[in-house]
């Protein structure tokens, strides 16, 4: 019995021993892997990449050579997630993941690159596979100690994507095509009623906007609907059509529950009466 257990506890410490060196050792890096995402409109970009500290190293120009590609961040190559299509300075490209590079100067305009070769190692980088190139001017900020990347400027339809690190920023504005996005997804007069309100809410898409209202209308006239149409054409200053609009729709709220809140209604007719 004692030789079975002695037999029985070496090959639970062989084997322990096995898989601790068949497992990869894994300790935290230096600099720290993140992500970043944004909707816009209806479309996603999202951003992985490993940051880097500045540590009291002087960056651009030394850790960051000038006239040399550099992988915009450490480690693995940074990369930019497109859900659509999407236009960066004037030019469009496909829905996919990319390699993102900057080549940055000792004065002037600064190139960014988006590159296909997402797999290799992030410090090799492969002008041949190259998709979209543009310039863009690096900016004086506040001190960033850790490499960041972030989104601000938003819109319906557009983002400015932002790197900082040290006290340099770059940033450069993405845009995609929230009225395909829209109009590709239409089917039920809620839909149709949702994209319009979203249009009107935005100030963006009116001729479009007034079409969704009223196919919406069409498929169920309702209130919520009429009152969307109602609130469109007092937004093109046509007051007197909307105030009949806006009747309607409180006509039609009341055929179907007598006791509906209209208070919202007679309000905004109020209003336009003004």
């Amino acid at each position: 019995m004692r030789t079975f257990i002695v037999l029985a506890v070496a090959l639970v410490l062989f084997g322990a021993e096995s898989l601790l060196a068949q497992a990869p050792l894994r300790v935290p890096r230096l600099s720290q892997a993140a992500k970043v995402s944004q909707i816009v409109g209806l479309s996603e970009v999202s951003i992985a990449y490993h940051r880097p500290g500045v540590k009291g190293r002087a960056v651009f120009g030394d850790v960051v050579k000038f006239g040399e590609p550099w992988r915009a961040g450490a480690n693995e190559p940074t990369v930019f997630t497109f859900g659509d299509e999407v236009t960066i300075a004037g030019k469009k490209l496909a829905p996919g993941s990319y390699r993102f590079v900057v080549l940055p100067v000792k004065e002037g305009e600064w190139g960014i690159v988006f590159n296909t070769d997402v797999k290799n190692w992030g410090s090799i980088y492969e002008a041949a596979f190259d998709t979209l190139r543009f310039s863009v001017m690096p900016q004086a900020g506040p001190h960033e100690e850790w490499m960041s990347f972030s989104f601000t400027d938003l819109t319906p339809t557009s983002a400015r994507v932002v790197l900082a690190w040290e006290k340099v920023r770059i940033s450069f504005v993405v845009e995609f095509n929230t009225l395909a996005k829209l109009q590709a997804s239409m089917g039920t007069w809620q839909l149709l009623n949702s994209a319009a309100r979203f249009a009107l809410d935005n100030s963006v898409y009116p001729t479009e906007a007034m079409a969704w209202a009223d196919r919406s209308i069409a498929l169920d006239k309702n209130a919520r609907n009429l009152q969307t149409k109602a609130e469109l054409l007092a937004k093109e200053g046509k007051k007197k059509e909307a105030i009949a609009v806006a009747e309607e729709a409180m006509q039609v709220a009341k055929a179907r529950d007598a006791k509906a809140n209209t208070a919202g209604l007679e309000k905004l007719i109020e209003g336009w009466k003004k």
